[in-house]
């Protein structure tokens, strides 16, 4: 198990490796059978193609990482069992919405989501639309779609800050892209819940701003959440 940590790279080199997941392979029939299970109770999930880490290091300003494509299903099995390979990490892109005095715009999933109800950060999984023909994974590129994706906001109205914020904590590892809006808080929370108003498509059914660790803790927050916020609040307060 890694952190909780917080730390700023200049660059993040994600390359899809050809490692298969023998965790998955030797718990075939348990992840059928949970699968089957979850998809009884929520119908809407879908066995696609994801991206875990094998392996990863941070190298003065670099995170360097290799992908390893799985099935849905083996990924959800194993983090609703409790990580039990800790030799893989569940690696995700997160967009750091800032309005222009500072503030920083959070979601809440929709119900049928993995993740409905908690109140995160815009982004999601990498999947293999994000490499390219060489196996190269552009994050920001990712972050940039599944933020338009969740809340409308495109990449004509977010200024992208240079470098990437990496939060570990536990098997996880959240890749942010520092995004900043003209916007003042109260705007920027506007334009984005008039956009889930008027979409059928969005994942997320609710947003909020918040300006300190404070509020944060009174939220419904993954713990990578909650320790990339209170950081980045807590630095600018």
């Amino acid at each position: 198990m890694t952190g909780p940590d917080v730390r700023h790279v200049g660059r993040c080199i994600l390359t899809r490796g050809k490692r298969v997941w023998d965790f998955a392979r030797s718990h075939s029939d348990q992840i059928d059978a949970h699968w089957n299970l979850r998809v009884a109770s929520n119908p809407s999930f879908f066995n696609g193609r994801i991206y875990m880490l094998a392996d990863y290091r941070i190298t003065g300003d670099t995170l360097a990482g290799e992908l390893m494509e799985v099935e849905f299903k083996q990924f959800l099995y194993w983090k609703e069992n409790g990580f039990p390979d800790k030799a893989v990490f569940d690696v995700f892109g997160s967009g750091l919405i800032r309005s222009s005095e500072g503030a920083v715009l959070l979601g809440r999933q929709r119900s049928g989501n993995l993740n409905e109800g908690w109140v995160y950060l815009p982004g999601g999984f990498i999947d293999p639309r994000d490499a390219d023909a060489d196996g190269r994974v552009d994050i920001r590129a990712s972050v940039l779609r599944e933020v338009q994706e969740e809340t409308g906001l495109g990449p004509d109205q977010l200024t992208v800050r240079n470098g990437f914020l990496v939060t570990t904590i536990g098997q996880q590892v959240s890749i942010a892209v520092d995004l900043i809006s003209k916007e003042d808080a109260p705007s920027l929370h506007a334009r984005v819940r008039r956009a889930l108003v008027d979409g059928s498509d969005f994942e997320l059914d609710d947003v909020v701003t918040v300006t300190s660790a404070e509020e944060v803790a009174k939220l419904k927050v993954p713990a990578y959440a909650e320790t990339l916020l209170s950081h980045v609040l807590g630095a600018c307060s």
